[in-house]
């Protein structure tokens, strides 16, 4: 008997020391442990692949659902969080499967720890991109939640009233997200977040933007093309001074109210000025004398018609081909010649520009501004060399700017062989004008060069005006 009981005991060691090594042996290196659970998903069994593709699937729901609420003056936001997180599913079933693969002689106390108790774990996701999560801040509205009023300001009779702003609370941006990352950390999704907040900011007046919003230059009375002409009054300029209304706002407390005067400018030309002194004066007039054939004849009293009576107001642009139209049969105008390319063609409207050029001579003397002008391949007969302007549609034209104060009337007639352009307006002061055309030494071969100057001389002999008005090259003949 005494023999019998050390045998027992050392069967039941090598009994127990058999199954122990059973059990080392039954672990699947490759695969978890029964009941193994990450996230309280069920991974026993599974591979690395199989794992890992179960937590990232879960990772995304995860994400998609993840939003805090956040409260915020007595308003709730929500904020999606989701974008702004991550996790490594991997390395989470990497560890779980270490598990089973420890050394053969700890594998059966795993195998059986897992049978017994199972083999729980947890991996929470974190906050890995703070642009996203900023992004999303603003996307909720959270960071236009505002109290603060900014300054305003209207105006009331002859006066700039300004209320100056009042601080009021705003999100503090950087607290928030530091609680926002502490919640996810915490998988807390479920608790509002009180949004920590901070003092806004009363922005300093743009003086110069408010200038530019309210400040008009004075308009002077003139003419109104879309309503016949008739008499528009002139506009007061408006402005205030922004020296004394910057001293005046750093000076103000919130919330109080600042008044500015406004500063008002009354133009030079009032209704009644242009009504009493309209077309009063002749600013010029030059006349050319015009011969050749009847088709001629046609097409110069044709263009003198249309051009005749042509009212620029003030900074207008009288174009030549505007007025005139397109030179065909369909319009009136007759075959006659033209030159093209220094060669005497036939063409609609030949001879028109005669009146082209007796308007810039015109022109020229009333002391306008020459925005478009064009000489001929040769010196014309009629008016000379550096005084004609060239027409063709669609390739030349003569345009005509009227940079005085009053509106100009331009005048064309064509009677008795003589086509007079006469230029009215009014004077603002006795201001004699002269053309002066210079010829030039040794232009380039089988050319005539020639300068256009103009000589303004005004009233009081204080200042006299001289200015390069064209240049025009021609054919020598």
């Amino acid at each position: 008997m005494k023999r019998t009981a050390p045998m027992i005991a050392a069967g039941i060691s090598s009994l127990l020391a058999g199954v122990y090594i059973l059990l080392c042996a039954l672990p699947d290196t490759e695969r978890m442990l029964p009941r193994t659970t990450i996230n309280d998903l069920p991974l026993g069994g599974m591979t690395l692949e199989e794992a890992t593709e179960t937590l990232e699937e879960n990772e995304q729901r995860y994400r998609k659902n993840a939003s805090l609420t956040v409260a915020f003056e007595g308003k709730s936001y929500q904020v999606p969080v989701g974008d702004a997180l991550g996790s490594d599913p991997k390395a989470a079933a990497e560890k779980a499967l270490q598990k089973s693969q420890k050394r053969f002689s700890a594998r059966g106390l795993a195998l059986l720890k897992a049978l017994l108790l199972g083999d729980h774990s947890t991996t929470l996701s974190t906050v890995r991109d703070i642009k996203a999560l900023q992004r999303s801040i603003a996307d909720s509205g959270l960071l236009d939640a505002d109290s603060t009023t900014q300054t305003s300001y209207k105006i009331e009779e002859d006066q700039l009233l300004f209320t100056v702003g009042t601080a009021g609370q705003i999100v503090d941006e950087d607290a928030l997200t530091k609680k926002i990352i502490a919640a996810v950390q915490a998988d807390d999704f479920e608790n509002v977040i009180a949004c920590p907040d901070t003092l806004g900011n009363v922005n300093a007046v743009d003086l110069d933007q408010v200038y530019e919003e309210i400040h008009t230059e004075p308009a002077n009375a003139t003419l109104d093309p879309e309503n016949g002409y008739g008499i528009v009054e002139g506009i007061p300029g408006v402005g205030f001074d922004k020296e004394s209304a910057r001293l005046a706002l750093d000076a103000a407390e919130e919330g109080s109210t600042v008044a500015v005067d406004l500063v008002y400018t009354e133009p030079e030309i009032h209704a009644q000025d242009l009504k009493d002194r309209l077309f009063a004066d002749k600013l010029s007039t030059f006349t050319t004398q015009v011969g050749g054939t009847s088709n001629r004849l046609t097409n110069i009293a044709l263009a003198t018609e249309k051009c005749n009576g042509s009212i620029l107001v003030s900074g207008g642009v009288f174009s030549f081909n505007n007025m005139v139209g397109e030179q065909t049969e369909a319009t009136g105008f007759k075959l006659d010649n033209a030159i093209l390319d220094g060669q005497i063609v036939q063409a609609y409207g030949g001879g028109i520009c005669q009146v082209s050029s007796t308007i810039f001579a015109a022109a020229l003397f009333a002391d306008l501004k020459i925005v478009e002008r064009w000489n001929h391949d040769y010196v014309s007969s009629y008016i000379p060399a550096g005084v004609d302007a060239a027409v063709a549609w669609g390739f030349y034209d003569l345009q005509i700017a009227n940079d005085k104060s009053y509106p100009i009337r331009i005048d064309v007639s064509f009677t008795n062989g003589d086509l007079t352009v006469d230029i009215w307006g009014t004077k603002t002061e006795e201001a004699p004008v002269e053309i002066e055309t210079r010829t030039i030494d040794d232009p380039a071969p089988g050319t005539l060069a020639v300068e256009t100057y103009r000589r303004v001389s005004h009233a009081d002999g204080s200042q006299v005006d001289m200015e390069k008005v064209a240049d025009s090259i021609y054919i020598a003949q």
